[in-house]
Formats: C-alpha cells, sequence, structure tokens
C-alpha cells in the first residue's frame, strides 16, 4: 500500500504555519468557545441538514447537560473530557505544552449514524485537537462497544443509555403553556454481557420484556421499574439508577414506582397489556455478537523518499515500536495509531486516515480507534495489554 506524496496533497501539511492556520479555522467554531477550559465532560452533537434551497449544513451543536449520557442510534457526538494534571507522571514529554490539562476526545458513531454524520464527527474532532494544540488522546467509539474509559465517562448520576431515532427527537418538546417537558411514553432494556451493563430504548409492548433482565418504563409522570426473575444484580442496580435520574430529571413531575409486579395494572396498561414473557434476552440488539481480543499484529507506516510504505512488523512487543514512525496496533477491538516521537508529519498527518482504511480492508467498523503519542501511553487503559495476546 504505496502513497506517492505528490498525490497524497501533503507537502505543506504539519508545518508551522499549517498547524497555525488550522488553529486560527478551529477558532473561528462558536461552539467550541468554551472546550477545554475547565475540568469535566462537555459533548456536542453532529447535526446535518438542510437549508430551504436544499443545500447541505453540516456542524455540531452544544448537547445539553441535563441530557449527558443519551446518545440517539441515529446521531454521532463528540465527548471533551478534561482533567487536570496531578502528577509529575502526568508531565509526559507529549503533554509538555498542553497546559495544566490532559484531554481526551471521543467520538461516538450510533449504529444508525449516517456517513455524512461520521465524516463530521471525525472532521470535528480534529479540528477540536487543533485547537488544544494537538495535545488530546483522540477515541473512535462505535455504538455497542464502547471502550470502558469511555463508559467510565458517566457515572451513576448519568448514566449512558441508548435512545432510538436520531436529530430530530433530540431535544425534548416543553408545553408553553406550562413550561412542562412532554416526555413520550419510552421502555429501557437493561442487559449485562461482557462485564458491562448497558441500557437501550426498545419498543413499548411486553414483546420487549424478558425475565433475563431488568426494564425501566418512563411515562410523564411514572417511571416504573421491572426485573425479570433471572436479572442479575448488576442490571437491577442499572435500572434503579437510570429510574431514579429519570425522576430526578422531571423537576417535580414523576414518581418512581419500583418493581413493578404481575398486579400492577397501570403498568401493564402502559406496555399495552400483559402477555407472555419471554425467558431470555437471545433476539435483542444487546446480544449481538461482540469483537473479541485476537493476536496482535503492528503495521509500520514508513515515508521512504517520499512514499508512505505500510508493512506488517514480525516482532509483536512493545519494544519493536520504532520512535522514528507511526505504527498501527491492531488487537482485534481496537486499533492503537501509535505516533512515535521521531515520526514524519507525512507519517502523522496519514496516520488516522490509514487507520480507516484497514478497518475497511478486513472488514472491522465495529473495531475503535485510539490515536496515542509516544509518551502517553499510560493514559490508555489497554494499550500494554496489547503486547500480551
Amino acid at each position: 500500500m504505496d502513497t506517492p506524496l505528490e498525490e497524497s496533497n501533503l507537502a505543506h501539511i504539519g508545518s508551522a504555519e499549517d498547524k497555525a492556520t488550522r488553529k486560527a479555522a478551529a477558532e473561528t467554531e462558536v461552539n467550541w468557545d468554551i472546550a477545554g477550559k475547565e475540568e469535566g465532560i462537555q459533548m456536542w452533537r453532529v447535526e446535518n441538514s438542510r437549508d430551504e434551497n436544499d443545500n447541505p449544513k453540516f456542524g455540531i451543536r452544544e448537547w445539553p447537560e441535563e441530557q449527558y449520557g443519551e446518545f440517539y442510534t441515529g446521531d454521532s457526538y463528540i465527548l471533551l473530557q478534561t482533567r487536570q494534571k496531578t502528577t509529575a507522571n502526568d508531565e509526559t514529554d507529549a503533554d509538555a505544552d498542553a497546559g495544566s490539562f490532559m484531554y481526551d476526545i471521543y467520538f461516538w458513531i450510533g449504529s444508525e449514524s449516517s456517513q455524512d454524520e461520521y465524516g463530521v464527527a471525525a472532521y470535528k474532532a480534529n479540528e477540536l485537537d487543533d485547537l488544544l494544540d494537538d495535545a488530546p488522546v483522540q477515541h473512535r467509539e462505535v455504538q455497542y462497544h464502547e471502550s470502558r474509559d469511555f463508559l467510565q465517562c458517566f457515572d451513576t448520576n448519568k448514566p449512558m443509555r441508548y435512545l432510538e431515532g436520531g436529530m430530530k427527537s433530540g431535544f425534548r418538546n416543553v408545553d408553553e403553556a406550562s413550561n412542562d417537558l412532554i416526555i413520550p411514553t419510552r421502555l429501557f432494556h437493561v442487559h449485562r454481557a461482557n462485564r458491562v451493563t448497558r441500557c437501550i430504548q426498545v419498543p413499548v409492548s411486553c414483546d420487549s420484556l424478558n425475565h433475563g433482565d431488568a426494564f425501566v418504563l418512563q411515562c410523564t409522570s411514572v417511571v416504573y421499574t421491572w426485573f425479570g426473575d433471572n436479572a442479575s444484580p448488576f442490571e437491577k442496580n442499572k435500572a434503579a439508577e437510570v429510574a431514579h435520574n429519570m425522576v430526578s430529571a422531571s423537576n417535580g413531575q414523576a414518581t418512581l414506582v419500583e418493581e413493578a409486579d404481575d398486579n400492577d395494572e397501570e403498568f401493564w396498561n402502559e406496555m399495552g397489556g400483559k402477555s407472555e414473557i419471554k425467558e431470555s434476552s437471545s433476539e435483542s440488539k444487546l446480544s449481538e455478537v461482540l469483537l473479541v481480543e485476537e493476536k496482535t499484529k503492528i503495521f509500520i507506516l514508513k515515508d521512504v523518499d517520499s512514499i508512505l510504505q505500510v508493512s506488517e512488523c514480525d516482532d509483536v512487543s512493545k519494544d519493536s515500536l520504532p520512535t522514528d514512525d507511526v505504527c498501527l496496533i491492531d488487537t482485534g477491538k481496537t486499533i492503537f495509531v501509535w505516533i512515535g516521537i521521531g515520526s514524519s508529519i507525512r507519517e502523522q498527518s496519514q496516520a488516522m486516515l490509514l487507520a480507516q482504511k484497514h478497518i475497511s480492508s478486513v472488514g472491522g467498523q465495529n473495531k475503535n480507534i485510539v490515536r496515542v503519542k509516544d509518551g502517553q501511553e499510560s493514559r490508555i487503559s489497554g494499550f500494554n495489554n496489547a503486547f500480551d495476546n
């Protein structure tokens, strides 16, 4: 896989002038005005649309803080995690010019998100990276296959959950006369697999229930939890957290009914009537086959006489990573794009693009991608373990 420099249009990419130009362009994005200014989480959603002349409009919009943790399956999002440096170990060579903060940029791709939305998410993630002087670690996250680092961005007060739909259904309606939120009746399925508990919106019907999992039914004025006979403690606890959070966010409009049972007529009426409940969740979206770790492979991206070449490395060890090049470290579930401290501007510029091409060529669209610089490895959970398999 060789790419002549003349065809790649990279002659000036990465120069000081180019970096200054890209940062100046990023500063014109009003949605980045407060990005990375203080510790915490910030989220934006990709909102592509068309104007009155049917011309495409590509962009992002700040996601309301009260909806952090809510992800619509038809959308793509950008999340910035800003953390204070607290120890000398946080001051790595790669972060030396980043000030007092460490940054992680995650762009999340919903299972039904369009290619246009994904493209804007990736582009805007790079733009935010430019704004923060190339200091962040970048992560590509895919629905159902999120990394533990990403999942840990959400605490018990705002647990992550998947909702049906996309941009048009993203912001809750408000009754102007009463200033009350109008929340449609929604059912959430809580399921634990591979030590991760997930929450996804499913159709409001008894056909969605099963005895192996826990569920949360959100109505305008009441929130119910319903537990299958064989639901695990993890699933019950997560369902309770989600339900309590919904009630807290209702501004006093909703009350909680814990553990609805066979005799709770109002619950079953909201569900459209009671019928036979399945034993397990084998037909659920949450039971999709997850990616598994494979034998790690290392691919080296090298700039040779103005031609970018990719070759597989026989020595799969951390010591084999050449500091003068860029490496793709493929574990099966994750591709780490490792940027050697002495790698060329051309190699760095093509790294994420080549990782994306690699995913396409091996049929691994659900793989996560993490861009990590030489010196940032300690910040990336799972990086060192990649060389143990």
